[in-house]
């Protein structure tokens, strides 16, 4: 059957699902009991983002979706294998968006960006290995989600979720969005870089989404969302095909509503364990607590602000007294090297080793493009220059950062010296002496605290689990969430603690802003 006849044909029956809250569970359990198709899914989720992407809301989440026909064929594909008995993986059919740091070809019709208008309209010479994954096992791509123009390394202080491209991407729970007296990366804001997959999910433009992350990435706009995510070991996942700003602390993970979902995609894309819910228990799950005032809890507030400081003291008093309750090993605090003495010659390690090899890393990815404009750093500073009414429009009219990176000081031996120092103390004298020496799984701190830098060095997963809502003038209703750090490929363990965690907080619930539909 032709797709868009499939779409006329199901246009006036209810649908059996919700996409502001299925799951997908929910949706695969629809289409292998045939009570819905591909089609009719992707369709649905394609009218919820054109209803609040660029209007409605305008979260302006995705840069650019799939063309129609092409995405509607592929979903009548894979509606076709099921009839035929072919299930290509427990997410065939199932819609994802991608971050726009993600290579994608010209065949499924979107442009890979990084935020830039200097590639509105490059594709890539062929898919990231993870986008070929993706298909490969079923999944719908619906669209390129919105990043902070190249994961923030363009201009000082550029907001968070912000681009020359699409412009700021908005959280779903923030009425009346960012306020424009907000710290870049204030409470007001989605987090970034990875913004558009975090608010993506969030409001119900796709169940599933893949990030990228530096320090932080994935974690802090999950966090923002309520979602659950996890950014996955170092190395596991081919990094070939992405947008990075360093050779070795860029990774890829995933966003979900559920942790179930979460461990399916996780699952698929680099093998890690996934349990069954049902026989997990919290006395085989042992963590630590890091103090919150110690690992910066509050860093994002724009001025103090008692109340809020008070929900998020008491809402992560309150997740570690129902771990302790339900039979777990809890351990507090947890100590690990502080973020001052994680610096190298008194620089942030992943800072400046990401200015001294960006350039290199960005003349790779435009030799992953078709036919770029640029194919240097010196080339792209020279673009905006020429066409800084859309290069650098308002509000970040400068590209200081760009310019700085054809500035570093570094060498590649104070680099391979700076590296080795972050890598020690985060690694074997940081997070795994701390695992080891208390006998713990992984390490939790508050949703915007600074373990993820952390981990960040030395490759290691980082998550996030969805808390409750910061409440009062300067909460607005944005979401707290937890974040943990596990040691090497402890993917496995932190979706195990992510399932159990799920039955003391409950299902997803739909954000205020769009509760009205």
């Amino acid at each position: 059957m032709d797709p868009e006849s499939a779409i006329m044909d199901a246009s006036d029956r209810k649908l059996p699902f919700d996409v502001r809250t299925a799951t997908v569970t929910t949706l695969y359990g629809l289409l292998q009991a045939g009570q819905t198709t591909v089609v009719e899914i992707v369709e649905a989720y394609l009218a919820q983002i054109e209803r609040h992407n660029k209007a409605g809301l305008g979260l302006r989440a995705i840069i650019s979706t799939a063309p129609r026909q092409t995405v509607l064929s592929w979903a009548e594909k894979l509606d076709c294998e099921r009839r035929n008995g072919k299930v290509r993986s427990a997410l065939h059919g199932i819609p994802i968006v991608v971050k726009d740091a993600i290579v994608t070809s010209k065949a499924l019709g979107m442009p890979t960006t990084a935020g830039a208008t200097v590639f509105d309209k490059t594709y890539g010479k062929k898919n990231a290995e993870v986008i070929d994954s993706l298909l490969q096992s079923g999944l719908v791509i619906l669209g390129k989600a919105s990043m902070t123009e190249f994961c923030g390394l363009k201009a000082q202080c550029m907001t968070a979720g912000w681009s020359a491209i699409n412009g700021l991407t908005q959280s779903a729970y923030i009425p009346g969005g960012f306020r424009e007296d907000d710290i870049f990366i204030g409470r007001s804001g989605p987090g970034g870089s990875s913004s558009g997959s975090a608010v993506g999910v969030s409001a119900g433009f796709a169940p599933l989404s893949l990030g990228t992350e530096t320090s932080g990435s994935i974690c802090m706009p999950a966090n923002r969302a309520g979602l659950y995510s996890l950014k996955v070991t170092g190395g596991t996942i081919s990094t070939e095909g992405l947008f990075t700003l360093s050779r070795d602390f860029d990774g890829l993970g995933g966003m979900a509503k559920s942790p179930e979902d979460l461990g399916l995609l996780i699952n698929l894309l680099n093998g890690t364990h996934n349990s069954d819910a049902q026989s997990l228990k919290w006395e085989d799950i042992s963590v630590g607590f890091v103090d919150p005032i110690v690992w910066n809890a509050f860093q994002f507030q724009k001025t103090r602000d008692e109340v809020v400081e008070k929900q998020i003291l008491d809402g992560y008093e309150w997740a570690k007294s129902q771990i302790t309750q339900r039979g777990a090993k809890v351990v507090y605090p947890i100590r690990l090297p502080a973020m001052e003495d994680l610096r190298y010659d008194g620089k942030s390690v992943n800072h400046s080793v990401s200015f001294f090899e960006f350039p290199e890393q960005f003349r790779k990815f435009c030799a992953l493009l078709e036919d770029p404009e640029v194919r240097s750093v010196q080339e792209l500073i020279d673009f905006n220059n020429n066409n800084a009414a859309r290069a650098m429009p308002k509000p970040h009219t400068d590209q200081t950062d760009l310019i700085q990176t054809l500035k570093s000081s570094m060498t590649s031996e104070t680099v391979a010296a700076a590296k080795a120092h972050g890598r020690r103390l985060a690694g074997s004298q940081g997070i795994d002496i701390a695992l080891i020496e208390n006998e713990i799984d992984m390490i939790i701190g508050p949703g915007d605290c600074s373990i993820c830098a952390v981990a960040a060095l030395v490759g290691y997963p980082t998550a996030m689990v969805p808390l409750g809502r910061l409440e009062g003038p300067r909460g607005m209703g944005q979401p707290q969430g937890l974040m943990i750090v596990g040691g090497t490929r402890g993917e496995s363990k932190i979706l195990d603690f992510m399932k159990l965690w799920e039955r003391v907080i409950g299902p997803w619930r739909i954000p205020p802003l769009l509760q009205t539909e």
